[in-house]
């Protein structure tokens, strides 16, 4: 796991209040109860704080897996 990939997984289990064995590329709200429409807008803040990317109103709404996340994270050069 690479560093950002750390930063990114503590960043989740925080604001998500997840373990480590609910942190999978496939894992969204429906497998994580505590990722609501809030959880996704204090996701996209923390991402912009921790990374310095604003995510677009598109990308937010569209999130619906951490693997989502991640994809955005590298396409704009971060690596995971």
């Amino acid at each position: 796991m690479s560093a950002n990939d750390d930063k990114l997984k503590a960043l989740l289990e925080e604001i998500l209040l997840i373990d480590d064995d609910q942190y999978h590329d496939d894992y969204g709200p429906d497998e994580i109860e505590t990722w609501d429409s809030l959880a996704t807008i204090n996701i996209a803040n923390a991402v912009e704080k921790e990374f310095g990317y604003s995510m677009s109103p598109e990308e937010i709404v569209s999130l619906e897996t951490i693997g989502d996340i991640k994809t955005i994270l590298i396409s704009r050069g971060v690596e995971i």
